[in-house]
Parts: C-alpha cells; sequence; structure tokens
C-alpha cells in the first residue's frame, strides 16, 4: 500500500457522514484561498480505484499553525501531530524507511483545467507511472492541487487562479525550510539521521506559472535559498519561452535543486492554441528557450519533438522503456482522458493528445525521467542526441 500526501487551497467543508463529522474538498467554489489543508491518500498496488473510491479515501489532516516543529524527532507518532508537522514527519520516515533505490518523494504540481476528481485520478496516474514500476526511484509523491475550474473555457480564470496559489507554496516551502532545521538542529539526545532519499519537484503545463509564482514569492529571501529539491521537470510548460532568463523566476531554479529538465515538443496543440489565442508570447513548451545562451547552469532542455505516435514497443527497446510502456498500457483504464480532450476537443487524435502529455503516454519520454529521477548524468543517458550545449533531443524507438 502506498501512502501519497495532497496539499491543497480548495475548499474543505466539514460534513456529517454515518453519524461522524467528516473533512471533504469541496469542487463548488473555485478560488485561490489564501490558506492550504493537508491530507493523505493510500492506493493499493495494481488497483483500479474509481473516483468516488479515491474521494472518500482520501483523509484530511487536523489543521494547526504550529509556530516551529521543535520537539519533534524520528520516535514522535506522527498521528499525534496535526497539520504540515504530521506531513513533513510522516515524508521523512516514509523516505528514511524505504528499501534501496526507492523512497524519493515527488512533488507534483497539475495544469489547466483540473477539477477535484480530475486531480485525483491523475496522482492515480502518477503513481502507476513512477512509483509502482521499480525503475523509477520514487516511492511517494506530494501533489499540490489547486482550484482549477476544470473546464476548457476557463483558462484565463484558472491563470488567475494559479498565480496566488503559487505564491501559497511559498508559505508551504517555508514551512518546511523551518521543519528541516528544526528537525536536524544539533541536540544532546543525537541529530536525526538524513534520510538519503531526494524530494524532486515536477509541473505540467499551467503548472509551471504555479511554480513560476512560488519562485517569485522566495527567491528575495536568503533564509529560504535552500537547494531542497533534487531534479526538477519542466513538462510542456505553459509558461512565456523567456521565463528561464536572468531577472525571471524560474532563472533561480539552480538555488534550490540539483538539476533542472525542460520538455519541449514543437507540435503541441494545446500550447499551440494557448499562444494563439490566450497569451502573447511564445510557450516555453512548445518552442523551449528563446535563448539558451541564457538559460542558467545545470538546466537542460530536452526536446521531445522527434517522438511520434507509433506506440509499438519492441521486445529488444531498452529496460526503461519496456517498464515504461507497460505501466502506460495498465495506466490507460484510467480516466484522465477527459482532461485532454476537453483541452483539444473530442475529436483530437491521440498523436495530438501525447505532445502535450507525453509525460504519461510516451515510453520514450517516461523512461527519459525514469533516468533523470536516478540522477543519472545527462550525457550518458540513452536514448537521447547532444545537439548543443544544455540541448538535448530524445530518440524514437519505433
Amino acid at each position: 500500500m502506498a501512502r501519497h500526501w495532497i496539499i491543497t487551497n480548495r475548499e474543505v467543508k466539514r460534513k456529517r457522514e454515518g453519524g461522524h463529522l467528516i473533512d471533504r474538498v469541496e469542487d463548488s467554489q473555485r478560488e485561490a484561498l489564501p490558506v492550504f489543508r493537508v491530507g493523505s491518500l493510500e492506493i493499493a498496488p495494481a488497483s483500479n480505484p474509481s473516483t468516488d473510491l479515491l474521494h472518500n479515501a482520501f483523509d484530511i489532516v487536523p489543521d494547526d499553525y504550529p509556530e516551529d516543529y521543535t520537539g519533534i524527532t524520528p520516535e514522535t507518532d506522527p498521528a499525534r501531530l496535526v497539520g504540515s508537522a504530521r506531513l513533513f514527519l510522516s515524508l521523512y520516515k516514509q523516505m528514511a524507511e524505504s528499501p534501496a533505490g526507492k523512497g524519493d518523494t515527488l512533488f507534483f504540481l497539475h495544469g489547466f483545467n483540473y477539477s477535484w476528481p480530475d486531480a485525483l485520478s491523475h496522482l492515480l496516474r502518477l503513481h502507476r507511472l513512477y512509483v509502482e514500476p521499480p525503475q523509477s526511484p520514487i516511492g511517494q509523491i506530494l501533489y499540490f492541487t489547486w482550484p482549477s475550474w476544470g473546464q476548457y473555457g476557463r483558462y484565463l480564470s484558472d491563470q488567475r487562479i494559479a498565480q496566488p496559489s503559487g505564491a501559497l507554496l511559498g508559505r508551504v516551502f517555508g514551512k518546511a525550510v523551518q521543519f528541516y532545521r528544526d528537525f536536524f538542529a544539533p541536540r544532546e539526545d543525537g541529530t536525526p539521521a538524513f534520510c538519503g532519499r531526494k524530494l524532486h519537484f515536477g509541473a505540467h503545463s499551467m503548472g509551471n506559472l504555479v511554480m513560476q509564482e512560488f519562485m517569485r514569492s522566495i527567491w528575495e529571501y536568503d533564509y529560504l535559498r535552500m537547494p531542497l529539491f533534487g531534479e526538477v521537470l519542466l513538462l510542456h510548460a505553459d509558461a512565456d519561452w523567456n521565463a528561464l532568463e536572468p531577472e525571471q523566476p524560474l532563472h533561480e531554479l539552480p538555488d534550490y535543486s540539483q538539476r533542472i529538465h525542460v520538455y519541449n515538443h514543437a507540435s503541441d496543440d494545446a500550447l499551440a492554441i494557448s499562444e494563439a489565442t490566450k497569451n502573447d508570447r511564445k510557450r516555453l513548451g512548445r518552442h523551449g528557450p528563446r535563448d539558451l545562451a541564457l538559460v542558467p547552469p545545470r538546466m537542460i532542455v530536452t526536446d521531445c519533438s522527434r517522438l511520434n505516435g507509433n506506440v509499438a514497443v519492441p521486445q529488444n527497446a531498452p529496460t526503461d522503456v519496456l517498464a515504461a510502456a507497460g505501466a502506460i498500457a495498465f495506466a490507460n483504464g484510467d480516466s484522465f482522458d477527459p482532461v485532454s480532450g476537453r483541452v483539444l476537443g473530442q475529436a483530437s487524435s491521440r498523436e495530438r493528445l501525447f505532445d502535450h502529455w507525453g509525460y504519461l503516454h510516451r515510453p520514450e519520454e517516461v523512461a527519459d525521467i525514469y533516468r533523470v529521477l536516478r540522477g543519472q548524468s545527462s550525457a550518458t543517458i540513452d536514448g537521447r542526441d547532444h545537439v548543443h550545449d544544455q540541448l538535448y533531443r530524445l530518440r524514437a524507438i519505433a
């Protein structure tokens, strides 16, 4: 049973169910609330729970506002804690107790057009693709769902909601930094051991706007300039193509992480619509950075434009690609496709669908992400060609 964690600034209401008062996430009111709640969700291996089952299984943690995290040790029972204290200690224990080669955490931000049920289905898909396969080092997911409308015609509304939601994440990050410093502070009875695992950070589509505003809210505070993240994945970013240049918030990502990968696809129809009808700049996830000379160090651009719609994977394909293809085939039974249908239209072809959601659908891209998350050197990752400096291109396997 895998336990994942969700942070949300969606509305939470207390309801009576079966004679008990239970906190539930609501989808009726969509605004960027200035507060967040956390909760956990357990998923059984190789299971196929419905959205209703996931909704009922999501356990919201009692809320509180701790001033600090002193006194919490590895021996503390997380069930005795509330709010972010339970989240942080539970994640530490899950990571520390994981077997070798597994146990990293993926912190993920979804994109435009996600209702609460869509977000749960998306988390389930991430679990199947990045937790269950042994080729991936991820053991659990920390998922931030912001109150997107989940409607195609609400793009500008989602943009307005994404910005303050990203700023709210700055508060969460500040709490994480405080927990880190309090928990690992030297003490007479012995300082807790580092778990040896990594916290990776990924964002898809408009989730990169959330990440951008998150970075904007913290980059001027030296106290928060801490490299808590391992690998950072900017997946098909619905962000301006100059977003990585100096004086832009995302330019500061190397100070907070070990390495950043930017995935783009020239035929991304969802981003073509975004730049043609909603924004006045080309999109990073379609064209890549405007000027590679201005991209900061430790930032790799991975062009997926040569990947085609052929999903037939030969049996002699690399192990990572075979594992990704198998996980994708199993995950295709979930209910995520309506989200892409709302963005591209119900008549959109599978090829058009994959260009924007390659991290969920293309085995070459999923396998590349496995290798990145394992910390493999960019120059030695199979299945990609080095084009120039920090630019690589993925090869189609079939």
